[in-house]
């Protein structure tokens, strides 16, 4: 079902509307003063088609102008379904190595980490997705939902180290924390397909792989370890320089993470995208509520006021029209000549014509 509706997004904008009044007044006073100074010159009215038109036009380009500032746009509701066999955790590592990133201005582990959760969020369609933090213990920020705003704003969210792990140690990071999935409530008993995405640098503490994929397996939870950073990646203080205190391992990491992936039976290389399909493959869904969309249309008005300004204003015909006819005069020899309709051109045509009664 999908609903429709017109709305202003900024409604305030409308008292710009009365700078409308502004281009009439000031062609208004302009006019006058024209007339008057054809009057003395003894030249013809202008054209009130062309004058009446410019004012017309000044006038709509500001109501244009103003419209677009008031953001016109088309919202609509579509229905919002959602995966009722199936459900996806995407678990962030928020030990303090996720803060490390190649350089003091290069996007950090965790940035990267949000960028790809974000990322998948996109590409799932139906599927409940939900939002954990992970250190030595995994706490669940988002339970599985098909809202991706509600997703995609608690990713943004994800901080480092916050909450904090229980305990202080160099790495906090353990993967035997992740067997929490399969034992705290983190999915309901009607969900068959239970799918764990895991976001890492891959630096841990020493852990059992085989106990970590065994318990998973026994409650029907499929896991898969993404690792990102490299072993350029540092943690940088204010001023620019490494933190002392941490010394990146990426061999470690890459081979506690190769571990892992194989006693869960993943295959080597295995993107996160295809391993959640297969995982979750199809299955039904249900109506949970509406998603709003807002497909805004200011650019319309502003492009049409565009448009009209060249139109009007622009064009080689009526710039030349605003140029006053030049007036013709006989010069001595009775040849015709031309003078700008200006008091220059009055007082060379006076001398002229003494001129001419001099040689008489």
């Amino acid at each position: 079902m999908l609903a429709a509706s017109f709305t202003f997004l900024t409604p305030q904008a409308a008292v710009l509307a009365v700078l409308a009044v502004l281009p009439p007044a000031a062609f208004a006073i302009g006019a006058r003063r024209a007339d008057a100074v054809r009057q003395i010159l003894r030249l013809p009215p202008a054209p009130p088609r062309r004058r009446y038109g410019r004012v017309a036009a000044l006038a709509g380009i500001v109501l244009l102008l103003t419209l677009a500032a008031m953001q016109p746009a088309i919202r609509t509701n579509s229905a919002l379904r959602s995966r009722t066999d199936a459900q996806l955790f995407v678990v962030l590592d928020t030990s303090r190595s996720m803060a490390a990133a190649p350089s003091p201005s290069g996007l950090t582990r965790l940035a990267r980490a949000e960028r790809l959760a974000s990322d998948l969020g996109a590409q799932l369609g139906d599927l409940p997705v939900g939002v954990a933090t992970f250190t030595d213990r995994v706490l669940p920020d988002l339970f599985p939902t098909a809202d991706r705003a509600a997703f995609d704003s608690v990713v943004s969210g994800v901080r480092v180290e916050d909450p904090p792990p229980q305990q202080a140690n160099t790495v906090a990071t353990t993967f035997d924390a992740l067997t929490s999935l399969a034992t705290n409530g983190f999915f309901p008993d009607n969900v068959q397909k239970r799918v764990v995405v895991v976001l890492t640098d891959g630096e841990s503490v020493p852990f059992d792989p085989s106990a970590v994929a065994a318990s998973l397996a026994h409650h029907g939870v499929r896991l898969k370890v993404i690792r990102i950073g490299s072993g350029r990646d540092r943690v940088w203080t204010p001023s620019g320089k490494p933190e002392a205190r941490y010394r990146p391992d990426p061999a470690g990491a890459r081979f506690d993470v190769a571990r892992l992936e194989s006693a869960l039976g993943n295959p080597a290389g295995q993107s996160a995208s295809a391993f959640i399909r297969s995982a979750v493959g199809s299955g039904p869904s249900a109506s949970v509520g509406v998603r709003p969309h807002t497909a805004t249309l200011a650019p319309v008005p502003a492009v049409l006021a565009l448009v009209l300004l060249i139109v009007v204003f622009g064009s080689p015909r009526t710039a030349a029209a605003t140029v006053p006819a030049p007036i013709r005069q006989t010069g001595p020899r009775g040849q015709a000549r031309e003078e700008p309709d200006t008091r220059t051109g009055r007082r060379r045509a006076a001398a002229s014509r003494r001129g001419r009664r001099s040689l008489h």
